[in-house]
């Protein structure tokens, strides 16, 4: 069973670009402060904006301990490959509306966290 959450980046004029996320929401701190490390803010904007095509993400940036069994050391994002595209912006944020328990939201210009709560 996944940990459903909501993964967004707020801009300067307060829209907000989201993804749902299916699998470890409740262990993604870290794993965006890795990706952000390791890419840009604009990276994780088209990030999102693929997975909105998509449907979702199914993981984000899973490390390789999480794969026992795949000795590529590279974290990997899955996309959930639904026929339906869903975007997540300012009026449907934190609405929790695929059961999502976990919400984390990164402001654009800071890369700060904005949200990183069980409720939005």
């Amino acid at each position: 069973m996944g940990t459903h959450a909501q993964l967004g980046v707020k801009f300067p004029d307060g829209q907000i670009s989201g993804c749902y996320v299916h699998y470890d929401g409740h262990t993604m701190t870290p794993r965006i402060q890795d990706y952000l490390a390791m890419h840009t803010m604009t990276n994780l904007v088209l990030l999102i904006d693929r997975a909105q095509k998509a449907g979702g993400l199914r993981s984000f940036h899973t490390p390789p301990i999480a794969r026992p069994l795949d000795l590529d050391p590279t974290p990997v994002t899955e996309f959930l490959q639904d026929k339906t595209p869903h975007a997540i912006t300012e009026d449907s944020w934190g609405t929790g509306e695929w059961a999502e328990s976990y919400f984390y939201l990164i402001d654009y210009e800071t890369g700060e966290f904005l949200t990183t709560t069980t409720t939005a």
